[in-house]
């Protein structure tokens, strides 16, 4: 729910009789940290590393940038004008890392002229391997004219997330109604301040799992059984990689192992 229908269902709530006590208020506030305790998720977060040169077996290493790793029978994926899409990042899965079990390797490519906004636009795929075969291996030359990006190591800590604000809806209706309880004027307030207490600082942050962090709104789309989709990454605008999604944004894609699909958005500021 957007914070523009937080305010209005907070304006229709009765105001109660008297004002809350001090008491009371920390019963509320100690109620809201024992609801929003059991939504913490681990996440990896991903640290884009300065432009290095890329050491030899890069194509075996998580980065930005580069050659991505090939198999025979896989194609350069292209737009529906047969225009070849740039490699942005691929990433290994390893132990640690906030990915399903059953992904080996994550690649992303995306069309910057395209610059496709969500799932239904052309210009942008998230390629999955669930087996990895050596022995098919192959050298993929880049398409002339695409380029990836610096070549770019990366790093991973593992972190906590909870939904933001935009989100808690989805994920913890109840104490999204408490927060509005406590603070009927700034409802989001009393939640943010617990999330801070709970895992520390929750800015925009490029990881893998754990609960997207919205620019324009809460837009999780819905597994195969109407469940919110698990997060796959979250890539913010980076300098060392030399990208930007939009107006300093990010891109969201998510995953339903079950069906093996891909949902991707953007949003930005």
């Amino acid at each position: 729910m957007s914070i523009w229908k937080r305010l209005f269902k907070s304006t229709q709530r009765p105001k109660p009789s008297g004002a809350s006590t001090n008491e009371e208020k920390q019963a509320q506030l100690a109620q809201l940290e024992e609801w929003i305790k059991p939504l913490i998720r681990r996440t990896t977060r991903i640290d884009i590393q300065k432009p290095s040169r890329p050491p030899q077996d890069s194509r075996h290493l998580s980065h930005v940038g580069g050659h991505p790793y090939f198999e025979q029978g896989r194609e350069w994926p292209e737009t529906k004008k047969g225009e070849p899409l740039q490699f942005i990042f691929q990433i290994w899965n390893e132990d640690g890392l906030e990915l399903p079990k059953s992904v080996k390797l994550i690649q992303f490519f995306y069309d910057w002229e395209e610059f496709p906004w969500d799932t239904d636009n052309d210009g942008w795929l998230v390629r999955i391997y669930r087996e990895i075969n050596p022995e098919k291996e192959i050298e993929q030359a880049v398409p002339a004219g695409k380029e990836a990006p610096h070549y770019c190591a990366l790093k991973f800590e593992t972190v906590q997330t909870l939904p933001d604000w935009e989100g808690i809806d989805v994920f913890g209706p109840k104490a999204s109604d408490l927060s509005c309880q406590i603070n009927d004027d700034e409802p989001w307030q009393a939640y943010q301040d617990t999330v801070e207490k709970l895992i520390g600082d929750t800015d925009y942050q490029s990881q893998l799992g754990g609960y997207p962090n919205w620019v324009q709104g809460e837009s999780t789309p819905k597994d195969s059984e109407g469940k919110p989709m698990k997060l796959l990454f979250q890539i913010d605008s980076d300098d060392n990689a030399g990208f930007m999604w939009g107006d300093v944004g990010l891109i969201y894609a998510f995953y339903d192992e079950q069906n093996e699909r891909v949902e991707f958005c953007l949003q930005c500021h």
